[in-house]
């Protein structure tokens, strides 16, 4: 059966390859359009990372670990051009039209994850913001122990290994706008993963950690719950006007040194530096 037999009784004319070629081109179009519009909409709730982490999880068996965004946006593309052999679409704007509405279909289908979000510190640490800040003073780290007072919560997690975090973020020309702005304008978005329980926490949105944003420093105190005495944690940061930034740190249970994160000015859109950029959580 060639191509368009499905449908000759509705279009009366013999399908070449340069029909064939442009179809395929239109639903590639169809879906790279609709993989756009759903990273502009949803924002970091947008399918298409959830996907891009599944498909390095897969990849990696085969030593291919660094698939960024865009990869992921060009398979799914020729996935499109190639599903014109099964729809059959007879037209350039049918085939546009399916090609958006299968991607529509795949993200709908696929759930978004945005991440759990951040744990309270151990211990309530927040007298004041110059009480807060002086715990990213080397000084606060004293014989493994934090020398800052602290006033214990009501509620204790007893007997739950975590590791305590103190992670400083230094943005070299500050934030362009408040947090909560950056935030809920996907201008802001840190990710924390632990391989080790491969959790995935969310730094900013409904989270319970102790944050503060002064002298363009971002500082974070939260706990990371532990099955290991020692693991490699991973942090993500985004930020308008900066290079998306990826870093480790090896933590211990119990107190950490300070975990700082440098942020590089950066006159790429956020948006086309997410296209380039691998997720792996």
């Amino acid at each position: 059966m060639s191509y368009g037999d499905g449908k000759r009784s509705q279009v009366a004319r013999d399908f070449g390859l340069m029909n064939i070629t442009g179809f395929g081109l239109a639903s590639a179009i169809g879906i790279g359009s609709a993989v756009i519009v759903d990273l502009v909409q949803q924002q970091e709730a947008s399918s298409l990372y959830v996907i891009n982490r599944l498909l390095l999880e897969a990849t990696t068996l085969l030593g291919i670990n660094a698939i960024p965004l865009y990869g992921v946006m060009l398979l799914l593309m020729g996935a499109g051009a190639l599903s014109i052999f099964v729809t059959e679409p007879v037209s350039y704007r049918g085939a546009f039209t399916q090609g958006f509405l299968v991607l529509s279909a795949l993200v709908t289908a696929v759930p978004s994850d945005l991440g759990t979000p951040l744990q309270a510190p151990a211990q309530e640490m927040r007298e004041s913001d110059e009480a807060f800040d002086s715990m990213f003073e080397p000084a606060s780290l004293s014989g493994g122990e934090m020398s800052y007072q602290i006033v214990p919560v009501a509620v204790q997690r007893s007997g739950q290994q975590e590791y305590q975090l103190r992670i400083q973020v230094n943005f070299p020309n500050g934030l362009e706008g408040n947090l909560q702005g950056m935030v809920k304008r996907n201008r802001l978005v840190g990710k924390l993963w632990n391989p080790d329980t491969n959790t995935r926490y969310n730094i900013f949105r409904n989270s319970g950690a102790e944050i503060s944003y002064r002298d363009n420093k971002l500082r974070i105190v939260t706990t990371v719950d532990a099955i290991e005495p020692e693991s490699e944690l991973w942090i993500l940061v985004e930020a308008n006007g900066y290079k998306i930034t990826e870093e480790r740190f090896e933590a211990q249970v119990g107190p950490n040194p300070i975990w700082n994160v440098n942020m590089q000015p950066s006159n790429t859109p956020l948006l086309v530096q997410r296209l380039r950029h691998p997720y792996r959580f």
